[in-house]
């Protein structure tokens, strides 16, 4: 047998082979109900998310503000220092420097706590506030899923390449989230 040939026929195989697979899998996917969601779009639109995120805000602009003002103080010290130093003994000089350092460490370690460690204040306040508003999406989310019967409900600002609109349930969720809030 010729390589030309041979190609051709293993070519016929694999196309073959896919059809069957295709027919075989194709009623399986026509009877899947499958759903998507915007979340960016639900927390815009979802009060007790938007509140969160403001209170949020609030609380980071407290401790930021906090941080200027302790970088604020300790700039006005070493300003001081500086023009002090003439008058300051050796011994002045190292003691002050301590301090200054101390003050510095002091700083760095209220940043690191603020934002750069995992259970930093800001993260913990985030989780506070948000994942409970996070878990009621969540079992919003799996009450439809089961009572609606979906398949699949998969999130859109994900690893999603495409998605038709009219899969999109996130006004469905998003009303169903608002039927528990009280009114005001």
């Amino acid at each position: 047998m010729s390589m030309s040939r041979e190609i051709k026929r293993n070519f016929t195989i694999f196309i073959l082979v896919t059809a069957i697979a295709i027919m075989t899998v194709s009623p399986v996917l026509a009877e899947l109900k499958i759903g998507y969601i915007r979340p960016q779009y639900i927390f815009s639109k979802f009060e007790p998310y938007k509140e969160a995120e403001v209170e949020l805000r609030e609380y980071e602009k407290i401790e930021v503000d906090k941080l200027k003002k302790l970088e604020t103080e300790y700039e006005k010290e070493v300003k001081d220092a500086e023009k002090q130093v003439i008058l300051m003994s050796e011994e002045m000089i190292g003691t002050k420097t301590q301090e200054l350092n101390k003050r510095r460490e002091n700083i760095n370690t209220f940043y690191d706590e603020l934002y750069r460690q995992p259970d930093g204040k800001l993260m913990k306040k985030q989780g506070e506030l948000l994942q409970p508003i996070i878990n009621r999406i969540n079992g919003v989310l799996t009450r439809i899923g089961k009572e609606d019967g979906y398949d699949f409900i998969l999130d859109a600002e994900g690893p999603v390449l495409y998605a038709n609109e009219k899969f999109d349930i996130s006004d469905y969720i998003l009303e169903e989230l608002q039927k528990d809030i009280p009114s005001k």
